[in-house]
Order: C-alpha cells, then structure tokens, then sequence
C-alpha cells in the first residue's frame, strides 16, 4: 500500500516536473522569438539611416554655421525659407529620429546609444533644430495634427538632458554665444519660446 502511495506520488512528482520542463521550454522559446524579433526590427532601422560619410556632415556644418539665434527676423526668414537649408536640417532631425526611435522601442538602451552618438550632439542638434518640431506638426491653419512627430527624438533628448545636465550649446560656436548674450534683448521672442518649448519636453 505504502509502495502503491509511493509510486503514485513519484509518478505526479515526474508528471509536474514534466509540465514544467515544458512550460520553461516554450518560455524560452518566446523569449528567442521576441529577441530576433526585436534584432529584425533594430536591423531595418539601422538599414534606413543614412551613411555618416563627409557628405552627411558637410551637410550637418552647413546647417549649423548658416544659423544663428541672434538672426534678424529677415536673416532668419531667408535662412529657413531656403530649400537647401530645410532640406538637410530634416535630414539630420530625421536621422536623430531614428536613434530615437532604437531607444524608444528598447532596442538600443542610452548607455549602446552614447558610444556611437555624444550626448552633446544630440543634445545641440535637438537645441539647434528644435523650430521644425513644432512647426511640422500643425497643419495650414494652425491646428495640431501630427501631435506624434518627431516624439521619439523628444524622448531621446529628455533622457540625455537629464544624465547629461551639463552638455548645452556645444555646438555652438564662441561667436555665436557672444553675439546671443549681445542681442539677447532684441531676441526675447525667439529666446522666449525656445525655453518654453524646451521645458515642455523636459515635463
């Protein structure tokens, strides 16, 4: 009898254990299938983001020299109403975006993405570019209707700003900060909205 009890017992011992060898088994084999997921959709990002090659940074300087903060409202409508201008600016934004994209969806955490890309230029360009965030996300009249654009871009930023606190305005050159902190006054607008919108990410 105690035999009989005994063998039952082993044999829903090796039953239990069974049961959870399977369940540990297809965990696991979600976990791969998840991962290559994952590393699929990590590769077609990285695919779709283009070469960093002398022609990408020609056209990252050219955009960073050309503007300026202290612009006069003209400069700055000639600047900005360039098609060349608006042309590599969306370029760079949109590769920045991409990054943004590998660390919103957990593919690339901050500590991968900071060996390859420096907190001061995503930071800088994000500071630099910001106008066209907002800009491109009203439609003719004004109303918000791409509430989502460039929001992974957003999310990289916050991020970087809040482990790297100190990194502000590297790309901007000593000229430029001095004639800012000269024109200061005459750019309260331009200065104004700039902090605002800037905050407003950090929230």
């Amino acid at each position: 009898m105690v035999e009989a009890e005994l063998l039952s017992t082993l044999q829903s011992i090796s039953y239990i254990a069974g049961a959870t060898g399977v369940c540990i088994a297809a965990f696991y084999y979600v976990q791969i299938l998840r991962n290559a997921e994952k590393e699929k959709r990590k590769q077609n990002i990285l695919m779709r983001m283009p070469a960093i090659n002398p022609e990408w940074y020609d056209r990252y300087y050219y955009c960073h020299y050309i503007y300026r903060e202290d612009m006069t409202p003209q400069e700055r409508s000639r600047v900005t109403n360039s098609p060349e201008y608006n042309s590599n600016v969306m370029s760079i934004m949109h590769y920045y975006n991409l990054v943004g994209v590998l660390y919103d969806e957990g593919l690339m955490s901050i500590d991968e993405i900071v060996k390859v890309y420096s907190p001061h230029q995503v930071i800088g360009v994000f500071e630099k570019f910001w106008r066209v965030i907002p800009t491109n996300r009203l439609n003719s009249i004004g109303e918000v209707v791409h509430p989502d654009f460039f929001v992974p871009l957003e999310k990289l930023y916050k991020e970087m700003k809040r482990r790297y606190p100190l990194v502000a305005g590297m790309l901007d050159s000593q000229r430029e900060r001095d004639e800012r902190n000269r024109g200061r006054e005459e750019n309260v607008w331009s200065k104004l909205s700039k902090e605002q919108f800037l905050s407003s990410v950090m929230k």
